[in-house]
């Protein structure tokens, strides 16, 4: 018998050790499998980013990221410590590039490179890093999720990491290779180096003495976990200076808290020493990357270091301050208000000694936990309000976490909770609720800081199922889970999973939004529109001269150089040249283009573009680059894409409205206004004169040509409606039968003649439709059209196509709505241009036109218009040249211009109806390439005295879109004519016959088949 049981108890051994073995170790796999699946995520779109052997990026920083990883890996491990290469004529030091991140990169493209690897080895790895760290975030997760609640805690806390399909997401996909999923990583590291440190010492109670004594056994573990927790926010900081956030954060929880625990009669001093401890190291890490003896939130500076020195410090201070308070045997409740006085007496003094720093301070604390956004940050995407246009917090949060979020607000409660109901006043628990409160209202006013919210949100759900799981009798025990597990715990577990599934593993549509699984978000993910600028980055870099070389100059600039800051304005070398764009494209163009860009996304050169872009006329615009620096430092090209000039799309595809916000004297309404149009909200966008005006949509539309007003109309009525409570009015489309916000007339007379009777309408406004007469430009030139078209968006053909149409069906042809190539990108040159001197007859209006022809936008014809004197003579300046394009080229410190004439320019006179015909006087004449770029200098001599005469049958054969030959001068000039119905637009001040009548059958009929054409137009490769 006594055998029998023996051996019964010999079988039971090997259930339990596996049980123990599964206690001990289960969190590994579970652990291993999160992780191999949020690394699966976040590299599913790994092919979209390389394509024919290229490497590309998604957004703007990447690019730059890309330029510092590879100079450390030329420098290693030094990083670039002034770029000339961005901001003209200016050069820039930016603090959050060149940073820990990028020496990380370049260490391990490096290892794999085996010490020399090659730009697209650099590249590749920058490529995958985010998705490495983004999946790495888990582990910090997972050690501050155990802390809270145990292992099973930690785990739930990655699961909710794994399955967050929000902005932590989207930062550490492939190809978004920021710095801001690193920002995290080494974020959540330092609050757990510090919460490991506060624990100890709450634990070990150290004081300041046995330091003082050198008893370093006694203080062993305090000393050396606050020389840790120091050197993991040195670290963090070293990736993003501007996470002084951080030290701020630690600073309030270390004020809170020495001060909570002096009034509950607990010494300050324990906490203090780690402080002390803790804060020193990180100040005097600090000091190694310092940059600038000035204060500044976004770059290595004074700032950094004096606030971690500040709370080391002041913590002794306290700490000093309870012991004295104690010796007078003062009241513990006078102890806080001290200490607050302390702090507002200190305040008031940085505010009268150091204005700038207390400034400073106060303008990034609005700025990243202000609940709110400026203007121009408002301009850039990731900086706006979580909460932004009105939406609803379940409609921004749910897509973002789930359920996950609420539910963290749920787990900090119960953390408030227990410690004022069970008095667990742990320094661990409180930090996360500080540190915790802070990401909130951070990500609350910029919406990617939701990438550090993912972290806070997933420890919290840990610490709530730790505290759910304990509630039901389920512990940390796996053996003891398995023996003595309920029926109420098991509904616990399923209702803990109810809450996940929602909107994280089952897409929800809430509040009209949609949301996607992080499986989904993953797999849709790409580099966007760089890859649509790429072939004209490509061409720039080819076939325009070296930076250091325009006009021949000889000099050179070293692309990966080390350069030196020279007072703020680097002394750029002759031959060097600025391109102006948006800023959003600058990295692009240091980077893709390698070239030098007036502005970058930095919003360095922001207002001087927005100032040129908005330029009312060539004058101004031109002024604006005049300003910028010494007479050998111009800017020669000017980069323009249809988001610039497009007002309506959504959101990423409009840019027009960002610079309005950059340039003082105009806004949004200067330039526009809203016709409702139909119902749900349609509307059509009124363009006012002004935007017709603005230098870049004279660029982007025109190619720099004149353009002539059409009779067509935009008519409305004025609503009335109430918004807000309040009563405001608004314009619709006209309310009536037969009625359309279209009109169209015979003449210009005609058309003026209803604007001026209606009071509630605008001659042009619609589609590439002026109100007024645009003039030429005279410098500027198309040497480039994008092979990549506008209308492969189909947000953005939609709203070609309802433009076209309202067009159609106040009856106006169309055919001329693509007045040029609707191409993705067009790259203009400033020009000296061509002097024409010339005769023709007296008092006269003489047009010169030329065709030109881009091999990847087809033809459009450029015109300019200037009148004889009482003795005939004229005078033009020209920006194309019709020859001699392969007698000057990037070899000679020119462009190899890629868009080139046709033929010869036409100078022609307004033409006139007679009993013969129609008659005009012409003449042709070549314009070399050397006059235009100002090498050679004799002017271009012609004289308009070649009479002309077409018969009047034959004037409708003549007068269509063709823009060559003598019978179509005044055509490709006045940009008012119209073929099909006999009539040719003059270009004299009557402007007569421009349109066919609405009510032309002919012209009915035929609305069908011109909108189709003209989307074929707009839909060619």
């Amino acid at each position: 018998m006594s055998q029998g049981t023996e051996q019964v108890e010999d079988s039971s051994t090997p259930t339990d050790s596996v049980l123990d073995q599964i206690e001990d170790w289960y969190h590994v796999p579970v652990l291993a499998v999160l992780l191999g699946f949020m690394l699966w995520v976040r590299l599913q779109s790994y092919d979209n980013f390389v394509r024919n052997g290229e490497v590309f990026f998604s957004g703007n920083d990447a690019w730059y990221h890309l330029r510092q990883v590879q100079y450390t890996v030329s420098h290693w491990p030094a990083t670039m410590p002034f770029d000339p290469w961005t901001y003209y004529p200016f050069g820039t030091s930016v603090g959050q590039f060149g940073t820990l991140y990028d020496q990380i990169v370049a260490t391990v493209a490096l290892i794999v490179g085996l010490g020399d690897p090659s730009q697209k080895t650099v590249a590749l790895t920058l490529l995958v890093a985010p998705a490495v760290f983004g999946t790495l975030v888990a582990v910090p997760t997972y050690l501050i999720g155990k802390r809270l609640s145990g292992r099973l805690g930690g785990l739930f806390g990655v699961l909710v990491l794994a399955l967050i399909p929000g902005v932590f997401l989207n930062r550490g996909l492939v190809g978004f290779s920021d710095h801001n999923i690193v920002e995290p990583f080494f974020q959540a590291f330092a609050v757990l180096a510090m919460m490991v440190a506060v624990s100890v010492a709450e634990r070990e109670r150290p004081v300041f003495e046995l330091l003082a004594d050198r008893d370093f056994a006694a203080v062993r573990r305090p000393l050396g976990y606050g020389i840790l927790a120091g050197i993991a926010t040195a670290l963090y900081l070293w990736v993003w200076p501007p996470g002084v956030l951080l030290i701020g954060i630690f600073g309030v929880f270390f004020l809170l808290k020495l001060t909570a625990d002096y009034v509950r009669g607990v010494s300050p001093d324990h906490l203090a020493f780690v402080a002390s401890v803790s804060m020193s190291v990180t100040g005097l890490l600090l000091l190694v990357p310092f940059g600038t003896a000035t204060f500044s939130a976004t770059k290595f500076s004074l700032l950094q270091p004096l606030m971690a020195f500040a709370i080391a410090v002041g913590s002794g201070f306290m700490a000093w301050l309870a012991r004295e308070w104690d010796d007078r045997d003062l009241m513990t409740t006078g102890y806080p208000v001290a200490i607050f006085g302390i702090l507002v007496v200190g305040a008031l003094g940085v505010y009268v000694a150091l204005p700038n720093l207390f400034n400073l301070i106060q303008n990034n604390l609005v700025r990243f936990v202000g609940f709110n956004a400026g203007a121009a940050q408002r301009t850039i995407g990731e900086a706006k309000p979580f909460l932004n246009g009105g939406q609803s917090l379940t409609a921004a949060v749910v897509p973002q976490y789930g359920l996950m979020f609420f539910t963290a607000i749920v787990g900090a409660l119960v953390m408030v909770w227990r410690a004022l109901s069970a008095d667990e006043h742990e320094g661990e628990k409180f930090l996360v609720l500080v540190w915790s409160a802070f990401i909130v209202a951070a990500a609350f006013t910029q919406v990617r800081f939701n990438y550090y919210l993912a972290v806070p949100v997933a420890v919290l759900n840990a610490y709530l199922l730790g505290w759910v799981l304990g509630f039901v009798g389920i512990g940390d025990s796996a053996s003891e889970t398995i023996r003595n597990v309920e029926a109420y715990q098991v509904l616990a577990v399923v209702f803990v999973v109810m809450l996940v599934v929602p909107a994280l593993v089952v897409p929800v549509q809430v509040s009209g939004t949609q949301t996607y699984t992080a499986q989904t978000v993953g797999n849709n993910t790409g580099p966007g529109s760089v890859t649509q600028w790429e072939g004209s980055l490509q061409w720039m870099q080819e076939n325009t001269p070296q930076e250091g070389n325009l006009g021949g100059a000889g000099n050179s600039m070293n692309y990966y150089g080390t350069y030196t800051q020279d007072d703020g304005d680097f002394d750029y070398p002759d031959g060097s040249y600025g391109v102006m764009s948006w800023w959003d494209y600058g990295h692009w163009i240091t980077v893709n283009g390698e070239r030098i860009p007036n502005a970058n996304p930095f919003q360095e050169g922001a207002t001087t573009a927005a100032n040129y872009l908005l330029a009312q006329n060539e004058s101004q615009a031109n002024a604006v680059l005049d300003s910028l620096g010494d007479k050998n430092e111009e800017t020669r090209y000017v980069m323009v894409d249809w988001k610039m000039v497009e007002t309506k799309g959504r959101q990423g595809n409009v840019k027009f409205f960002a610079p309005t916000v950059f340039n003082e004297n105009v806004s949004q309404s200067t330039f526009m206004d809203y016709i409702l149009v139909g119902g749900q909200g349609n509307y059509v966008v009124q363009h006012k004169q002004a935007y017709y005006e603005t230098q870049m949509v004279r660029l982007y539309k025109y190619g720099g040509s004149s353009v002539e007003p059409k009779p067509i109309v935009l008519d409305w009525d004025v609503g009335t409606g109430t918004q807000n409570g309040q009563q405001i009015t608004y314009k619709q489309n006209p309310q009536g039968p037969n009625e359309t916000v279209v009109r169209t007339f015979d003449t210009m007379k005609e058309a003026r003649e209803f604007v001026a009777k209606d009071g509630s309408s605008q001659i042009g406004g619609i589609g590439p439709y002026p109100s007024e007469r645009i003039p030429a430009l005279q410098h500027y030139r198309v040497v480039k059209e994008s092979k990549s078209q506008s209308t492969s968006v189909y947000s953005h053909y939609q709203v070609l196509s309802q433009r076209l149409q309202l067009l159609q069906q106040g009856g106006a042809s169309g055919q001329d709505f693509l007045r040029t190539s609707p191409a993705w990108v067009k790259t203009f040159e400033r020009v000296p241009g061509a002097t024409v001197q010339g005769t023709g007859p007296a008092d006269t209006t003489i047009t010169a036109s030329v065709k030109m022809n881009s091999p990847d936008g087809g033809t459009f014809t450029y015109t300019q218009q200037a009148k004889t004197d009482d003795d005939g003579t004229f005078t033009m300046t020209l920006p194309y040249s019709t020859t001699g394009y392969e007698k000057w080229g990037t070899e000679k410190g020119y462009t190899n211009v890629s868009v080139r004439a046709v033929g010869p320019y036409e100078f022609s006179t307004p033409k006139t109806f007679g009993d013969d015909g129609i008659t005009f006087k012409n003449a042709t004449a070549q314009v070399t390439e050397g006059q235009v770029i100002g090498e050679n200098t004799n002017p271009v001599t012609v004289s308009v005295d070649q009479q002309q005469t077409l018969p009047v049958g034959g004037a409708n054969n003549s007068t269509g879109n063709s823009s060559s030959g003598p019978a179509n001068a005044g055509n490709s000039t006045s940009g008012n004519t119209t073929a099909g119905n006999g009539t040719v637009g003059a270009n004299d001040s009557t402007n007569s016959s421009s349109l066919p009548s609405p009510a032309a059958p002919s012209t009915r009929a035929g609305l069908v088949g011109t909108f189709a054409a003209a989307m074929v137009v707009a839909r060619r490769d």
